[in-house]
């Protein structure tokens, strides 16, 4: 029996240039006679280019596929939140803002002209929405009181003839979070019923759903994942006067949930697939709570899984036959910070008086119309979304983690972890006292204004991060937070430049390289090295030599207060700055802090 020919083939030529070399040696060996003209303006090599090209098309997608099938070599942002969100890191997006807002009215006097009127200190509502000069969008969090004592006045109109006091201006102030309230309905009442149903709400800059509700009165919760029943509340405590304690925390186990997912495509609600005749709403079946393990006739301490103990096999109920409300609030801006005094425009406002009934409708709406607001401090949050290596970072120390806090690597992964719904931090740097009987940790974060700048974290945002990380802590360990301390600082260097270049040229592209290598954020504590920047400039086209590099503290004015000699700050040999383990480095303004001069 004839051999069989066998034709070698390279299995390693996958772009264009290879793939046509291989062709055209095969055509040769092989068709000799049949195949002689290989010029560029041949038949046979427009039937080789477009082979080669549609396998260099398909070794492209091929290699891209992969990359993209893992965390460490995947690029596109959509594909790094799924692997975020198989780890557990939900990704939510644009962050939250947090900050302080002042409300003035105007009220009449009282019938002594020193004071306002009490009658006419109503309260302005939670929910109202004011509008900054970028147009960000905020929202109160709470009532805000005008007959607060806290609350200060200030005589504002007079009457000409007597000269006394006609209304004084009140001002109060309450809590705001960026963010617009919208409402959509989704309607289901002739749908099928379907299991695991996803409903699409709206884009990708809904940061934080409200409120989803049924038109039977049903309301839906938010739940990390769909086998997850129990939900904690906030329920008001009855005994608050004598115990001290407004808000008690109950749990509470539902059927009626949701897990809330974003990608680029938009913003959805994932349902379960049980029905409401198949709600059964309680603990699991007993033989459900060991785990069903091949070749076990026994049960060990290893079979338990308390995480059944309220399971069952329905992941919620999808909801079918009715009519979905659904309120979100979603970011009218890339980044929801703001400067001071920005916000400066009442959209929807609701006062309210305590008698109403027994005032005067005019003056009513005269106080009503006289709201004006302003923020005296910026609102602060995350500047923008994270970027795709950032966002690679955060989700290899949630893994890491595996939700709980133990090392100090854990913490940091933890205070990114938490909902962007609270507040968001940039950096954080979590440190452990050696002398300390327990465990005392001391956690330091800051934030960026909507500038990018580095600015403190507001104390709402903190008092979230140490609720939010009670459920991941040990119980013997203290964690206290803490701002960071913003240390600006300047770059300056003299060069020497290769006559046969422009100075100019090659100056504005060393600075150019510089600021590129100092665009992204620093961490708290880390360091300058000075060899780094020194390696820029050599490498710079023309630069024949580094006479002078300075890198100095920049303070007060623009910058912050904090003021460092930066030469105490440098390492033995003098090539490293090595900042406080709470401060964190910044080159605020990048045009005006980084000088050149080139000879």
């Amino acid at each position: 029996m004839p051999k069989l020919k066998t034709t070698p083939i390279r299995y390693t030529s996958r772009d264009f240039d290879s793939i046509k070399v291989d062709l055209i040696n095969h055509a040769k060996r092989y068709y000799p006679e049949q195949v002689a003209d290989f010029t560029q303006a041949s038949f046979n090599s427009m039937i080789l280019d477009s082979v080669a090209y549609v396998g260099d098309v398909l070794s492209y997608y091929l290699d891209y596929s992969v990359n993209e099938s893992f965390l460490d070599t995947a690029v596109e942002i959509g594909n790094i939140r799924k692997h975020a969100n198989a780890v557990g890191f939900n990704y939510a997006g644009i962050s939250v803002a947090y900050g302080i807002i002042h409300a003035y009215i105007l009220v009449p006097a009282n019938s002594t002209g020193t004071a306002p009127d009490s009658s006419y200190l109503g309260t302005l509502k939670k929910g109202a929405q004011f509008e900054s000069t970028s147009g960000g969008t905020y929202t109160l969090l709470e009532d805000i009181r005008f007959s607060d004592p806290r609350c200060d006045f200030i005589a504002a109109e007079f009457d000409e003839a007597s000269g006394e006091t006609t209304y004084f201006a009140v001002r109060g102030f309450g809590q705001v979070s960026s963010g617009r309230l919208r409402r959509v309905e989704i309607d289901l009442t002739n749908s099928k019923f379907k299991k695991f149903r996803r409903i699409r709400i709206g884009g990708t800059r809904i940061n934080e759903v409200v409120d989803v509700v049924d038109s039977t009165g049903n309301k839906y919760y938010e739940v990390d994942y769909l086998s997850q029943e129990t939900i904690y509340q906030e329920t008001t405590n009855p005994k608050a006067a004598s115990e001290g304690v407004r808000s008690i925390l109950k749990p509470f186990i539902t059927a009626r949930r949701y897990v809330l997912e974003q990608d680029s495509s938009g913003t959805y609600l994932q349902f379960g697939f049980g029905s409401e005749e198949e709600d059964d709403n309680g603990l699991a079946d007993p033989s459900q709570v060991v785990l069903n393990l091949k070749a076990r006739n026994h049960i060990t301490d290893s079979s338990f899984d308390p995480n059944q103990m309220l399971g069952t096999d329905k992941f919620g109920i999808s909801p079918n036959g009715v009519r979905l409300t659904v309120k979100y609030k979603y970011s009218t801006t890339v980044t929801p910070s703001t400067g001071a005094d920005t916000i400066n425009q009442v959209i929807t406002a609701e006062t309210v008086f305590d008698e109403p009934n027994t005032l005067d409708l005019n003056l009513m709406t005269f106080v009503k119309n006289s709201l004006e607001v302003t923020n005296p401090s910026p609102i602060t949050g995350d500047s923008a979304e994270l970027d795709a290596e950032e966002l690679r970072v955060r989700t290899k120390s949630v893994f890491a983690s595996q939700n709980r806090a133990v090392t100090t690597t854990d913490y940091k992964a933890a205070f990114y972890r938490m909902p962007s719904t609270f507040g968001s931090i940039k950096r954080v740097q979590v440190i452990q006292d050696p002398n300390s009987l327990n465990r005392r940790i001391a956690a330091y974060v800051i934030s960026q204004d909507e500038k990018g700048h580095l600015h403190p974290t507001h104390m709402r945002t903190k008092t979230n991060l140490k609720t939010w990380l009670s459920k991941y802590k040990a119980i013997n360990d203290i964690i206290d937070i803490f701002d960071a301390k913003v240390l600006n600082f300047e770059i300056s260097f003299t060069l020497a430049v290769d006559l046969r270049y422009d100075s100019e040229v090659v100056l504005n592209k060393a600075i150019a390289r510089v600021k590129q290598r100092y665009n992204s954020v620093f961490e708290i504590g880390e360091p300058i090295y000075l060899n780094d920047i020194n390696n820029i400039l050599s490498e710079t086209e023309g630069v024949i030599d580094i006479q002078r590099l300075k890198v100095e503290n920049k303070h007060s004015g623009a910058y912050s207060t904090f003021r460092v000699d930066f030469e105490k700050l440098k390492s033995k040999d003098g090539t490293v700055i090595v900042p406080p383990k709470n401060a964190i480095l910044e080159l605020k303004y990048p045009d005006l802090n980084i000088k050149g001069v080139a000879r």
